[in-house]
Order: structure tokens, then sequence, then C-alpha cells
């Protein structure tokens, strides 16, 4: 509690004084005691007592900012949309306009900029490439008060975006993978794609490309040194609006190959042979005490007491790299726990907290027809359907936390639960026999039922899956955006089975064709089940709560854990299809600062790194692939060896041995700064294209040179390549479906060009309510109390007046002597 006038509060000082002396004058203690308390209680409520309390106000005509994207990537919609949006609100409730321009598109400082406890609707791509970030920037607005909306504008022009993605410094006489990429704003387009490496062809090939963006890897290895440039060019054969971003430059520098040192005592393990095929590798069984002459340190199943940090810490904090890889003598199992080696490590060697498993939701059909059946049998589809997901329900394993979702034509669900609780169990279960058919009048959307269960599936992590349980009857209508949400859902590693229920045993075991079209768009088939049969099938699994595998020659492995990318966009995730199983693993937890970039779908650390001083530090906690364990002998194999190479390459940094000038210069986008770093023990002398460049020294060996270039091309930096490409605002082009989730996340919406004249200002009234903090007056309480103290005071003592003042009358009171007849006369 507060008081808006808290000096007040000193008057009762003087009162309680008052007070006392009174009663030292000898007036009744009683009597000025209550006085003194009830004068005390009127000073505090005049004092003006309050407490903030929170009220909702729902705004009739809430106010609307649009902001209208005009940047050069919008070129390819309808850029009058923003303008016509805004006319079509300002006569219905107060609305102003925003616009901004350019070849740069600062989308999340616009968002900020305009906020003001009010509503954005973006009319934009949503392709933030310049200033806050886009999800960042409406996640902070939203804290504040402001809700973001966007429209979803259809593109009017289709375009297509080359871009090469690869290190920049490469090894000599190792195979490059470098990864073309292809962006499009629309949904199909055509093109030619040639790729020359040093003025040579090394891919042409004509794509017709159906997906937004596309990766085309190109595999090429270097057996020279120095500088060699790549080109890619797309020719496309359709409509193409901007010309500028069909070729994409890419300077490469080819170094020696790096000395690695392994610390291990198997070399025939498929680790070394991965490794020693790539770097200039140097075995040891013990870790020397001179590390310098390595860029990078494996250290391969060692125990604790095997490893000294001071040796390592050092050597990590001055630039080097460190991997430490896992096996029955390491981490957990080497006492790495509270060790001194376990202090340059980014894990715990403890078990770490459960992160992941299988996370499952029931979709079940409650629509009007599943209330109909078999009149022979008497089943009907709604019954058969609810038995199918009690026994699910029933037989999932404990690590797996599943939910329901009933659909029709509108849906409910329960939340995701753990399923080692039988509380739990017995909560999923009641939600589906209390849940039944909707009617005629709701018919099967298994749209809404899907949308709703990846809302669910967004809330955790670990392996998602939807098992959809229906009649198999869904309307033709809806077919199409049933098909576009299952390839949404499979993109996001969503597996989706879809079951089809018969109530007779006599009927052909087919799935409908419609149905069967959805489940082939989500990459899987139909699962028809007779009304005998049960779906426990599509459950089947070990204690992961994956498939069970198939047993191999090994009879200690008795289950696989499939690996989960937990970051695809780190340096050695990205680009990296990881599709191996471990069968084992060291159990660790990561430490506070770390990345975790590679899990088992338990949840379980695989791959943690971090930056410790100038080094990079990555602590891969399953086998070399080979020793007793043979935990992970999958990954050293195939495309998932590339793994391996790109977390050494990781450790390693910049592959370059030390020299006495050595520069580092990414590709620069056109109009964008870049920068140049320049280590050297002396100021260097660096010339850009012929001309010196000015440097500014950063560190004691350090120097940095901005370099800011329109022209497109292949420049040279004293030796050391550098590209230049088209400006960054043409890259990415088309709609951002990233940009939904964003919005979405925070409690906005995104509509489509034709909803947004019946919905927007619906929705937008419909959410205008506002929680403010109001100050809420306390002083009836001290008022009532001294209204009623008084009262009670002047009670009592009316009593006692009342009590002292009424006479006495006795009964029978005593009577007087008579006077006698003599004595009167005498007198």
């Amino acid at each position: 509690m507060d008081f808006a006038s808290p000096l007040t509060l000193l008057l009762i000082s003087p009162v309680v004084l008052a007070g006392w002396y009174a009663i030292r004058k000898g007036i009744s203690r009683p009597l000025m005691i209550s006085r003194v308390i009830i004068l005390s209680l009127l000073i505090i409520a005049l004092a003006s007592p309050f407490t903030l309390g929170t009220s909702t106000i729902k705004e009739e005509a809430p106010r609307i900012t649009v902001i209208s994207d005009q940047t050069m990537s919008v070129d390819l919609f309808n850029k009058d949309n923003g303008q016509k949006i805004f006319e079509s609100l300002k006569s219905r409730t107060p609305t102003t306009y925003r616009q901004f321009a350019g070849i740069k598109s600062p989308i999340g400082d616009e968002v900020i900029s305009a906020a003001e406890n009010n509503n954005l609707v973006l009319v934009s791509d949503g392709n933030n490439n310049y200033g806050k970030d886009l999800p960042e920037a409406i996640s902070f607005v939203t804290r504040t008060g402001t809700r973001v909306y966007a429209v979803r504008q259809e593109p009017i022009h289709n375009d297509a975006s080359v871009e090469i993605v690869s290190p920049k410094n490469l090894i000599i006489d190792n195979e490059n993978v470098f990864n073309i990429v292809v962006r499009q704003a629309g949904n199909t387009t055509s093109y030619r794609l040639d790729v020359q490496i040093d003025g040579g062809s090394a891919y042409s090939e004509s794509i017709t490309q159906t997906e937004r963006m596309k990766i085309i890897p190109v595999s090429y290895t270097f057996n020279s040194l120095g500088n060699h440039r790549i080109t890619a060019t797309i020719i496309p054969s359709g409509e193409d609006w901007f010309k500028i971003n069909n070729i994409f430059y890419r300077s490469v520098y080819v170094v020696p190959k790096p000395k690695v040192l392994a610390v291990t005592g198997d070399t025939t393990s498929p680790l070394y042979t991965v490794a020693s095929s790539l770097y200039d590798v140097t075995a040891t069984d013990t870790l020397p005490d001179d590390l310098s002459p390595y860029k990078a340190v494996v250290i391969d199943n060692k125990g604790a007491a095997q490893l000294s940090a001071d040796t390592l810490n050092p050597y990590i904090s001055g630039g080097g790299g460190l991997v430490v890889v896992g096996g029955d003598a390491s981490y957990d199992r080497g006492l790495y726990n509270n060790s001194p080696v376990e202090g340059v490590l980014p894990v715990i060697s403890r078990a770490a907290e459960y992160q992941g498993g299988r996370n499952l939701i029931i979709l079940i059909d409650t629509s009007g027809s599943t209330a109909l059946g078999d009149a022979t049998t008497g089943l009907t589809f709604i019954g058969l359907i609810d038995a199918n997901a009690i026994n699910i329900i029933q037989n999932v394993a404990s690590d797996t936390r599943a939910g329901v979702v009933a659909f029709s034509g509108i849906t409910a669900q329960t939340d995701i639960l753990p399923m080692g609780s039988e509380a739990n169990r017995q909560t999923l279960i009641s939600f589906v026999k209390e849940i039944g058919p909707k009617g005629g009048e709701n018919p099967t959307d298994l749209d809404k039922g899907l949308r709703a269960a990846e809302k669910l599936l967004d809330s955790v992590s670990g392996s998602k899956e939807i098992i959809v349980i229906s009649d198999g009857q869904i309307h033709p209508d809806g077919v199409e955006q049933m098909k576009k949400t299952a390839i949404d859902l499979k993109n996001k590693d969503i597996k989706m089975q879809l079951v089809q229920i018969l109530t007779s045993p006599e009927t052909l075991k087919e799935p409908y064709k419609l149905y069967g079209d959805l489940a082939q768009a989500a990459d899987g088939q139909v699962t028809v089940l007779n009304p005998d049969e049960r779906a426990t099938t599509l459950i089947e699994q070990g204690p992961s709560g994956t498939p069970a595998p198939t047993p191999t020659a090994t009879p200690e492995v008795s289950f696989q854990y499939p690996l989960v990318a937990v970051d695809p966009d780190h340096f050695i995730t990205k680009f990296i299809n990881i599709t191996a199983s471990v069968t084992g693993y060291n159990d660790v937890t990561p430490k506070l600062g770390s990345d975790l970039l590679v899990a088992t779908n338990r949840g379980k650390p695989i791959l943690t790194t971090w930056n410790l001083g100038l080094g990079r530090v990555a602590s891969f906690t399953t086998d070399n692939g080979g020793g007793n364990t043979l935990w992970a002998s999958a990954i050293y194999s195939g495309e998932n060896s590339r793994f391996i190479s790109s977390m050494i390459n990781w450790a390693i940094g910049d592959p370059r041995p030390k020299g006495d000038v050595v520069i580092q210069a990414e590709d620069i986008w056109g109009g964008t700064p870049g920068k140049a770093v320049i280590t050297a023990s002396t100021l260097p002398q660096v010339k850009f294209d012929g001309t010196p460049l000015d440097l500014t020294r950063t560190g004691p060996n350090t120097y940095e040179a901005q370099i800011n270039l329109e022209k497109d091309g292949f420049h040279d930096l004293s030796g050391y390549g550098i590209a230049v490409n088209y400006p960054l605002e043409y890259r990415e082009i088309g709609f951002n479906e990233d940009f939904k989730s964003a919005i979405d996340s925070n409690g906005g919406r995104v509509y489509n060009e034709d909803e947004v004249e019946g919905l927007l200002l619906l929705d937008i009234k419909n959410k205008a309510i506002r929680t403010v903090e109001e100050p809420q007056s306390e002083k009836e309480p001290f008022l009532l109390a001294a209204l009623g103290l008084f009262l009670a005071e002047v009670i009592v003592r009316r009593l006692k007046d009342y009590r002292k003042e009424r006479p006495q009358i006795e009964e029978n009171p005593p009577k007087a002597a008579p006077v006698e007849p003599a004595a009167e006369a005498a007198e």
C-alpha cells in the first residue's frame, strides 16, 4: 500500500502526544485511547492510501498504424496494397499511415519506431535485412502493449535469386561442397544453372523448381593453393523480374592441410580414418606439454586423469581448437565431473535433464459423418475411432508426451501431457470418451485439426508426430489446403500417420482416394484398420519412444537413438542432413553459455560447443565409431561423415598457418560495408585493387579496414581474394513464411489479401483489450473503522449514562409511622 500524501501521516505523532497529556491530566484513559485511534484513522484516510490494481479496457475504436514496405524487393507485389488498406480503415477507426523505401529493409526498426500501445498492420514481404531482428522487434513491442498484424501478399511477378554458400578458407586436396541456393518468389520456375570454378565448368543443368528455396550441392577438390574464383549463374526461362540477382561470385582461399593432434589409443577407428584423410594428423597416446604446432587437438576417449587442464587452457585461450570425443572411458565414465579438465569443456559430465522424447498428437475425427456405421455389425465410426485413440494412449511409452485434438467444423483439444503419469493418461482417455460427433452441420475440417496439433507441437522439443484417426471422408474443396498443411508439417520434421477406420470386415480394405492423396503429400500412406484391429502397431518402440531397430550383430546394442540437429543454422550443421542414429552416448549437461547443436531425439546432448578465449571447444559425447562400444559407427560413413569434418573444421577456425601477415575478409554484399581483419606483428601495408587501405589498430597485433564497394565481381586484397555481389535486398524474395510464425507466436495474425476487408478490423477490435494499472483508493476501510469505533464509543457512553440517571424503584417500600392526634394538637 502506498500513500498519495505520505507526509500527512506525521500528524499522528502530535495526536498521540496530546492524548497522553490528557490522560496525565486525569481525563478518562479509555476515552482518550479511543479518540486517539479515531483521529489516527482519519489522518491515515487523509493521507490518501491506495493500491495499484489492474483493469481491462475494451477499445471500440482502436488506433491502427499501417506500415507499408516500399523497398526494392516489394516490387514483386502490388505496392498500392498498403495505401488501399489504409483507405479502407481510416473511415472506421483512427488510422495512420507510414511507409519506408530504399534498397534496405529495416522492418524491425520500423516496427519499434511505430509502436505506441497501438495496433500495427504490416504490409510487407517480411524480408528483414538491416537493423533490429524482426522476430525480436515484434516480441519487444508486444510486451509494451502493441499488437502486430500483417497481410500476406501474393506476388504479381516471379523472380529467382542465386547464392553460393561455403567456407571462405578451404583445405587443399579435400573434397569441398559448395551449396548453390536458388530462391524464388512464386511457386514454379525453370532455369539453367551454370557453375564455373576458375573459368572452367563445374556444373551445368536445367532445373524446374517448385520449392521456394532449393539447395544444389556441387562438389569440387582443389589441388593448388591460393585464391580461386567460383561463379554461379542462373538463366531463367520464364518471368524473372530482377536480373541483378542471377549471378553470384564466391572467392575462396585454399591452404595447406593444417596440423591436427589426435590423442588416441585407436588409430584404426573411423574417427581417425576420417581425420587423417582430411588433415595432417599426428597421433599420440598421451597429451604432450607443447600444443603450439597444432591448429586443433582431438582427444579420443581419454579419462580425466590422462589430461592436463594446465596444458589445454592456455592453448585454447590463445586460439587453439579442441574436440573431445566420448566413449566408455570419457566424460561421465572418465571421472570428468568436477575435475580441472571439465572447466574447459562446454558440458558438465553428469546426466542432463530430460529435454526431448517422443511428442505425439492423436487427431480424432468427430465430424457428423462419424456418427454413422454399419447396420449389420452395429459399429459406428466414432466408437472405433475412440477405441483406437484410447488404445494408443494406453500403450504409448512412459517417456512420451501426448495430446488429443478432436476436429470437425469446430476443434477441441487437450494439453500435451507426460505419459509417465497415470493421471495424465486418464485425462486424455476421459477427453476421448466425452467428445462425440458434432452433428451433420460440422463437416470434416482436418486442416484446422492439423494446425491445432502443429501449435501444440511448437511448444515442445524432441521428435514430433501426428496420428490422424478418421473415417477417411474428406471434402474435395479442402484437399489442396490440407496438402499444403501436410507439406508444411513435413518441412518442420513433423511425421504424420493417417488411419482409416472400417466398420465392417467385409468392406474393401483400401483408403479413399482423397485421403490417400493427403497421405502421399505427407510422404506417408494410409493404414486401413478393420473393426477388430487397433492402431497399436503404429507405436511399437524401444524405451526412447522411437521404432525398435533391426537387431545387429553386436549383442550390447539394444536401441537406436536418431540424431536431431537442434540448431540447423550453425556452421557445423548448416546444409548437412544428419540421418544417423547412435546406440549409446555419454550422459552430460550443457553449461550455461554453450550451444547445443545436435542431440538424440530424447534430448540427450551429442554435440555441444562454445568459445573459450580466442579458441573453440566441441564436446562430441558419443564414441569414435569403433572400439568396444560401437555407439556411433553410422556417423562416420556416407553423407553423415561430413558432420565430422565440419565439426573439426569449426574447431580449427582459420586453417591457414601463422605468418607475418594474415588477412581475413569475407565476401561482401553491394552497398553493405565489409571488414578486413589483418594480423601482423608490425603495421602492414595492405592494398585493395592496388590502392593502399587505411588501417585502424584494434589490438596488439590486429588491424581493421572498411571496404565498401558498389561494383560486383572479384577484387584483390594484397593477394587475398574478395568477391562483391548484388545488394542484400535482392537475395530473399517473395513472402517470408517465417514472418508469419513470428507474428502468430506473439498474438497477432497474418491475413490473406481477401480477408482484410472482412476480418482484419473485426479481429483487431476483438483483441483491443488493454490491461492497465490504475490506483485504487483504500480510504474507505479507515473511514469505516473510525466511524465504527466512534459509534461504539458513543453507544457505550450512553449506556453508562442511562444506567447512572435512571431512578431505582423498590417493590415494597417501608411505611411511615402514624402521627398521634394529641401531638398534632399540641403543635
